[in-house]
């Protein structure tokens, strides 16, 4: 499976903690992501190194994510690759390899970014700390903060985070075991419109190569 586009989340802390994690910023979060049954629409994700540098040309593309963990992760440029979940399988394809591979929905993806746009709180308490971190708006227009470590010690994230404007997810950071931060912003959301349940599945293209990842 490619580690990058599982990297749907968090980047550098800059910002002051909260002296202690409490019951109350679980709940504060658990109530933000309880109303997301669904989330749609466009994001850009960028890929740094542990000393800030680039190390992946920006990409951009839409996303459809339905709650308890249905997605749909369509990345349109610089390179078209589509990830997708119906919570038995998950489908990877890469139109430019004429290849898509195939795994079953496992653990893993319950450690991953696409969790937290699930809306799933009790499997998301049951795998991670949640603290929230005290901030003013900043020039994104971010107005709250949660950070979330794992408390499992291999986990392949050691630290997420979640910007939101008002109620409205905005950002996703993530900062890797070596030190590489992903950043995804997201853009033009839309909560709980009528999906599809379709586009959770994969029709497998004629020609295509087949890898199954067991």
């Amino acid at each position: 499976m490619n580690v990058n586009i599982m990297k749907i989340v968090v980047c550098y802390l800059l910002l002051s903690f909260s002296l202690a994690v409490t019951a109350d910023d679980s709940k504060e979060l658990a109530q933000l992501l309880e109303t997301y049954k669904t989330i749609q629409g466009e994001f850009e994700q960028s890929i740094k190194d542990e000393k800030g540098i680039v190390v992946q040309e920006t990409s951009s593309g839409k996303f459809v994510v339905k709650s308890p963990g249905f997605f749909h992760w369509d990345t349109l440029e610089p390179f078209p690759q589509l990830l997708v979940s119906n919570l038995d399988k998950i489908w990877l394809y890469d139109s430019d390899l004429e290849q898509v591979t195939i795994r079953p929905y496992s653990q893993e993806v319950d450690q991953s970014p696409a969790l937290l746009l699930s809306g799933n709180v009790e499997k998301i308490s049951a795998i991670y700390n949640i603290q929230k971190i005290n901030t003013d708006v900043n020039a994104e227009g971010i107005t709250g903060r949660f950070v979330l470590s794992p408390k499992a010690t291999n986990n392949i994230f050691v630290r997420l985070e979640l910007g939101f404007i008002d109620k409205d997810l905005s950002e996703m950071n993530l900062v890797d075991s070596l030190g590489q931060t992903t950043r995804f912003i997201l853009k033009n959301t839309r909560l709980n419109e009528p999906v599809d349940d379709s586009i959770f599945d994969f029709t497998i293209p004629d020609g295509i190569d087949v890898l199954i990842d067991e």
